[in-house]
């Protein structure tokens, strides 16, 4: 069989929101750019969680990321000329003692001091915003500037865009090789195509290491199950996206009023080290007791479905963006640790300027791959706050 070949600027592996919004930004700047994907459009978290659009609870390092993402989200429907299912409806994190209202209150002023206006809420304001919220909780930090999307519809419009724009997007094509000559890379292999290019982004999200070990390359990435339910319609529960403190659950009411929650896997179950993407009704918590003790009335709610999918996660949970130390023109933009749906379109747009300008317009040092490289070994660094594992 003959193989084929196609020539492009930039060969990108991954169909996720990072992947596809760099392609996008690549195509708008005059860039042949080609994106290969193992599965379909959106695989894994990217259309698999629970939809949050937001700035604060965040390590501050990715604070102004977040902050740029949200500008490109408010515009985002009018820019891909698409619903993306957007709403800058808020976002509150709740305290479910009086000792958590306290760490968020530490949490608002190192937000503000980066500019990011957050607020502290009481219960009274708490249940103004969250009608369905169980009012023995004492209160919640509050963003109005954040806000929630359709992950599915968002990431298909996205697609949608790219293409239009000219990006050719390969489905169900496994890549199988990083070529190389004279210290750079030279084209993606993938089945009987081939795709030469000068610049290979790896936005493969969980199989990102797999990818970046054809080019030589060690990422600290590794996958951690995460699973969501739908609901069918509810009685009014929120305005605004809910998350607790102690980060084990999130979710929003959304335009039709059926309920998404999202999760992930317990903490102390090793099997949430997974590629598995089943999803297990008879053994999913799919409606947790914390849910039911945050919304009481999800104790009656009515499942219209659910869905398990892939995060791919680094050891203090922020991502890897850039050059990597490996072959010239090779880059990453994986490891956002279930922060990414979010950071996105921002991440799209500085990965482009990075490809195309040699810099980012935002400092992304704090993301730079170098930080796991110390003489103990690139696995050292293994405590997360609180803030980084949300």
């Amino acid at each position: 069989m003959t193989e084929a070949v196609i020539s492009a600027d930039v060969a990108i592996v991954g169909a996720g929101i990072i992947g596809l919004s760099t392609a996008l930004e690549l195509a708008r700047r005059g860039r042949r750019v080609v994106v290969v994907e193992r599965w379909m459009i959106g695989a894994e978290a990217s259309s698999r969680n629970a939809g949050g659009v937001r700035q604060q609870g965040r390590a501050w390092q990715e604070i102004p990321l977040a902050k740029l993402a949200v500008s490109l989200w408010q515009n985002l429907d009018e820019t891909l000329r698409r619903p993306t299912g957007y709403r800058q409806c808020g976002h509150v994190y709740v305290a479910e003692t009086t000792d958590e209202m306290e760490h968020l209150a530490t949490q608002r002023s190192q937000e503000r001091q980066l500019g990011l206006d957050t607020e502290l809420i009481d219960a009274t304001e708490l249940r103004r915003l969250a009608p369905g919220i169980n009012p023995v909780l004492p209160g919640a930090k509050f963003c109005p500037t954040d806000g929630v999307a359709d992950p599915a519809r968002a990431t298909s419009a996205i697609a949608a865009a790219a293409e239009e724009a000219g990006v050719t997007i390969l489905c169900h094509t496994q890549v199988t090789g990083i070529g190389q000559a004279n210290g750079r890379v030279t084209h993606v292999q993938a089945g009987g195509t081939r795709v030469e290019a000068p610049a290979v982004l790896d936005a493969a999200g969980p199989w990102a290491p797999y990818i970046a070990q054809m080019a030589g390359v060690y990422l600290p990435i590794f996958p951690s199950r995460l699973a969501s339910v739908r609901t069918k319609p509810m009685p009014l529960l929120t305005n605004v996206f809910v998350q607790t403190y102690a980060y084990d659950f999130g979710g929003a009411q959304y335009a039709d009023f059926s309920v998404r929650v999202g999760s992930g896997a317990d903490r102390n179950n090793v099997d949430r080290f997974s590629f598995d993407r089943t999803f297990h009704p008879e053994r999913e918590l799919v409606i947790s007791d914390k849910a039911r003790h945050i919304f009481p009335a999800l104790a009656d709610a009515e499942i219209a479905g659910g869905w398990a999918g892939t995060r791919e996660c680094t050891p203090d949970m922020m991502p890897i963006m850039g050059p990597v130390g490996g072959p010239e023109g090779f880059f990453v933009a994986a490891g956002f640790s279930g922060h990414g749906f979010c950071i996105g379109p921002a991440a799209g747009q500085l990965m482009a300027e990075w490809i195309v300008d040699g810099a980012p317009s935002l400092d992304l040092s704090a993301f730079s791959s170098r930080r796991f490289m110390r003489p103990e070994g690139p696995l050292s660094v293994v405590q997360a706050t609180k803030e980084q594992a949300g």
